[in-house]
């Protein structure tokens, strides 16, 4: 392999562990939920405010707590790369799943929208707990469980597009997530394995409820 194409593989899966990260996943699901489903007949101000309310909750927040951490020198990257670094990051962002779920409960959202950033909350906490003894893929587990509410939701018909088509995205975006965790070296194979299908199993289990 080149350097220059070694180079652009490598900016590439930067790029998309960045556009992919962890922290972003109950964004998107708020977005399918709300431009997806017939959700999307509500007031167009209203999907806007819950879905930047949990961006902040659960991306802002818990962003901002590692760029502090960082600059304490407690946690070496934004990636947290070093799974002994993850305990507090980690417990702290179950909590902003928890909060966003009685965030947009207080809206009155559908209860599968409550359960599901529930079961984001359980990911992150067995994620946690996995992290005392193994570097399990976070990236993995959090696109995973956007697979798994996908699929959820397609099985439903609930989806207002093909839900086919939109499965076959998130499969495909899952696969392409491992593979950037893999060529940066954050990851092994079976990490990766295991993070998506802990996301998948967990969401689509707190779907099922």
């Amino acid at each position: 392999m080149s350097n220059q194409l070694h180079k652009a593989l490598k900016i590439t899966a930067v790029a998309v562990s960045d556009v992919f990260s962890p922290l972003l996943m109950a964004t998107y699901a708020m977005i399918v939920a709300l431009w997806l489903t017939p959700m999307r007949l509500l007031p167009t101000d209203v999907r806007a405010w819950s879905t930047v309310g949990v961006f902040l909750i659960t991306g802002v927040i818990p962003a901002a707590l590692v760029a502090l951490l960082m600059r304490m020198g407690h946690v070496s990257d934004a990636s947290i790369s070093d799974r002994r670094q993850r305990a507090v990051p980690f417990a702290f962002t179950v909590f902003c799943y928890l909060g966003a779920a009685f965030f947009i409960g207080a809206l009155h959202a559908p209860a599968w929208m409550v359960r599901f950033l529930g079961g984001a909350a359980v990911v992150a906490a067995v994620e946690l707990f996995v992290s005392f003894a193994w570097k399990i893929s976070a990236h993995t587990a959090g696109v995973g469980g956007l697979a798994a509410l996908v699929f959820w939701l397609a099985n439903r018909g609930a989806l207002v597009a093909d839900g086919m088509t939109l499965i076959s995205v998130a499969v495909m975006l899952t696969g392409i997530v491992a593979w950037a965790r893999l060529f940066l070296h954050r990851h092994t194979v079976l990490q990766t394995l295991a993070g998506a299908c802990l996301g998948f199993g967990v969401i689509l289990s707190a779907l099922a409820l």
